[in-house]
């Protein structure tokens, strides 16, 4: 069966926060005070498996899970463990790298097959501004692991900001010259609920990134690309990796979106960039929860917009709660 929306969308990929906890208070992302702990309620691994398993029942294809940091949930190679055992074919995590290289092989054992890696900057002092603290050396760490252990493609995400890490765009793109990296710059959305003056004065489209690494490296060869995935993919000529855009604000790609997120509070959202939420706590209680859960998931496909808000907006979630 697959699962289809108003639009004519195929709903395919699963986005599941299991957190809202962070072990970095990134600033596009985690304003002090937000999203500090456990919901009541939290995702338990069974709630995590029967929500797969109604969604493989409607097509699902690929799942990623997410935070927050999914890495502070103690479950989460048990998770991933349920999605393999259920022969989901492409298991993933989005991470800021700091816990990988102590939990990577029992991830990778349990089944996880493609990491993101968020690394906003390459120098040190640089990075450690745009995320309140953190160390990039742990993020290389995480990459070589990655490396190590077989893990394919090996994505870094970057949120480039006007003012903050703008001066990182060369020194990011080059990464991709002789490793088998894909570098994706990420416009900066207005999903931290900062000035909406200020978020403007920040914001970096995506083709003005572009248009500076083509100053410095030449034209950039496109490649094909999955046209349902957010990025927009390249290389530099002779590059062993690749470099990616994902333009949600100045290029809006919502009438090719393949995704649902679950919220660690169990609430599903069909789109990023709205208010729109289900709570559906009451069909993972339900006596048969997965066909409960089948049910709200076909309910909340329909209501899918076909548009998401990205004007500065007062949000009731952050980033960090809703999850990448």
């Amino acid at each position: 069966m697959k699962l289809i929306d108003n639009y004519g969308r195929l709903i395919k990929d699963l986005r599941i926060s299991v957190t809202p906890r962070c072990n970095l208070h990134c600033l596009y992302c985690h304003p002090l005070g937000w999203e500090q702990s456990e919901p009541p309620g939290t995702l338990s691994v069974e709630d995590v498996r029967r929500f797969m398993q109604a969604m493989q029942m409607l097509g699902l294809e690929s799942v990623r899970f997410t935070g927050g940091e999914p890495l502070v949930r103690k479950e989460l190679p048990e998770m991933i463990a349920a999605a393999k055992e259920l022969g989901i074919p492409d298991i993933a995590i989005t991470t800021n790298g700091l816990l990988f290289k102590r939990k990577a092989k029992a991830l990778v054992d349990a089944g996880l097959r493609r990491i993101n890696l968020s690394m906003d900057a390459v120098t040190p002092e640089v990075f450690r501004a745009m995320t309140r603290g953190g160390e990039v050396k742990k993020v290389w760490e995480a990459i070589e692991t990655a490396w190590e252990l077989g893990l394919h493609p090996v994505k870094i995400n970057a949120v480039m900001i006007r003012g903050m890490n703008d001066g990182e765009v060369i020194p990011l793109a080059a990464l991709s010259l002789d490793k088998p990296l894909e570098v994706r710059f990420l416009e900066y959305m207005h999903l931290d609920n900062s000035n909406p003056e200020l978020y403007q004065q920040r914001f970096i489209p995506g083709a003005e990134t572009k248009a500076r690494i083509e100053a410095h490296f030449g034209p950039l060869e496109q490649i094909a690309h999955d046209p349902t995935a957010p990025a927009r993919v390249y290389r530099i000529p002779g590059a062993v990796g690749r470099i990616g855009f994902i333009n949600p604000v100045a290029e809006p790609f919502c009438s090719k979106c393949s995704r649902l997120r679950l919220t660690a509070d169990k609430k599903i959202r069909p789109c990023l960039l709205t208010e729109l939420e289900m709570d559906i706590a009451w069909a993972f209680a339900a006596p048969n929860p997965v066909e409960a859960l089948v049910d709200a998931i076909l309910l909340a496909t329909q209501r899918k917009p076909a548009f998401g808000n990205t004007l500065p907006t007062l949000r009731q979630r952050v980033m960090v709660g809703i999850g990448g």
